[in-house]
């Protein structure tokens, strides 16, 4: 009686180095241009952020006849990096207590209206990996955001980037409001602004 031999049927060493390889190629040209498409489609949801946060505060002085932070009759910048500013326009946009969401009118919101309300992820993430809703970031964790008002009503706004980059514009913009992110000093975060494409 003879028996059938049977045959393991797989692939060699040979041909799994080869998928390997493939694979890593494939992954090695394709990779660069997943991370362009994912920073541009950041950079997109920001300035989206920032356009609604410029929508809140023109409905904020359509309401109360003046803008948030006001500061006599010059132009000035809310800069959200600092963490006492962010907690304030948080709650004066949003009428309600950034720790505890209860109503609250500060700010000079004093109705409590609501003219925005913040996502979980426009919040900064911190070391712990913790949601802190009380600083405002943007999809790169970047708190460098800043908005500048056209507080002495002459309809133009010179935004002076404090840090390098966005770059300074040439001359002044037509405008009431403005905002920007400005990169850190060790360019970990890329710079965008509503004035530029």
């Amino acid at each position: 009686m003879i028996k059938n031999k049977q045959t393991k049927k797989g692939f060699t060493l040979v041909e799994l180095l080869m998928v390997v390889a493939i694979i890593g190629l494939l992954t090695s040209i394709l990779s660069p241009n997943i991370w362009k498409v994912m920073r541009s489609a950041t950079i997109a949801s920001g300035k989206a952020q920032l356009f609604q946060y410029v929508n809140a505060i023109i409905q904020f002085e359509d309401e109360y006849g003046y803008y948030p932070f006001a500061r006599g009759d010059k132009d000035y910048v809310i800069k959200f990096s600092d963490p006492e500013v962010a907690k304030e326009f948080i709650e004066i946009m949003s009428g309600r207590d950034a720790k505890t969401g209860k109503p609250k009118s500060v700010g000079g919101n004093r109705k409590r209206i609501t003219f925005y309300d913040f996502s979980e992820k426009e919040f900064y993430i911190g070391d712990n990996e913790q949601t802190v809703h009380t600083q405002l970031a943007d999809g790169f964790n970047n708190k460098n955001l800043c908005i500048m008002i056209d507080g002495n009503g002459d309809g133009f706004l010179d935004p002076r980037p404090s840090l390098s980059s966005p770059k300074r514009l040439k001359k002044a913009i037509r405008g009431k409001i403005t905002a920007w992110v400005e990169s850190d000093n060790l360019k970990l975060y890329p710079a965008y602004s509503l004035w530029e494409d």
